[in-house]
């Protein structure tokens, strides 16, 4: 969270032309199947745990956009985004907790026709999107093979975000949205290690993810 927040300091000492500067929050939902096949395989592996650890799914995710100066109905921008998402499983004496984090820098493309459908913006957004997951065992770093257990990924996401302005002063417009995103392949070689103890055993090196988002943007010109 940290990052997003000096991303959006720096974006605020930008040229003061530009179109708008753009921040939101949202509830997000992922789906990575085989991230999801690791921890089942954890689950299957460990009967005798009363309560099973759950599934990557929900989580929640803030971002920072700047667009750039344009009078065309397409216009570009720059995007900064940041989730989380948690996994906790407590039994007696044994409380296990997977963290998952995203950051994603890409490039937006909107589409903005003031004239037809005043108020409404569409986004592609193309991102470069890093991952970093870790594991807390009774509140403390899971230490496997000498070493804190963690796992980074990286790869590609393609994200498709509407939203419907209502203004709430000269310069500033309110804007819930909806937003799906597909990674269709986020390389991370050490996640099932991380969730598992184990290599290529319950799922490959990479994934696919699957996201939507419902949120609110605040936007300033």
């Amino acid at each position: 969270m940290r990052t997003l927040f000096l991303l959006l300091f720096l974006f605020l000492f930008l040229d003061a032309q530009s179109q708008e500067i753009e921040v939101d929050l949202s509830y997000k939902y992922i789906f990575a199947n085989n991230w999801d096949k690791a921890i089942q395989s954890y689950n299957f592996s460990r009967p005798f745990l009363t309560e099973k650890q759950p599934l990557f799914i929900h989580g929640i995710n803030g971002s920072a956009s700047y667009i750039f100066n344009s009078e065309n109905k397409f216009k570009q921008g720059i995007n900064a985004s940041y989730s989380h998402f948690s996994s906790y499983a407590e039994n007696v004496n044994f409380v296990n907790q997977l963290n998952l984090h995203f950051l994603n820098i890409g490039y937006i493309l909107r589409y903005e026709n003031t004239e037809r459908l005043r108020g409404l913006t569409t986004d592609f957004i193309l991102s470069a999107s890093s991952s970093a997951l870790f594991r807390n065992v009774n509140d403390a770093p899971f230490i496997y093979d000498e070493t804190r257990s963690k796992a980074f990924g990286i790869g590609g996401d393609l994200s498709i975000k509407t939203s419907y302005s209502f203004n709430l002063k000269n310069n500033i417009r309110l804007s819930p949205f909806i937003q799906v995103g597909y990674t269709p392949y986020l390389y991370s070689p050490n996640t099932e290690a991380v969730i598992n103890q184990t290599r290529g055993l319950a799922s490959p090196k990479f994934t696919g993810v699957f996201t939507s988002q419902v949120g609110l943007k605040v936007r300033v010109r």
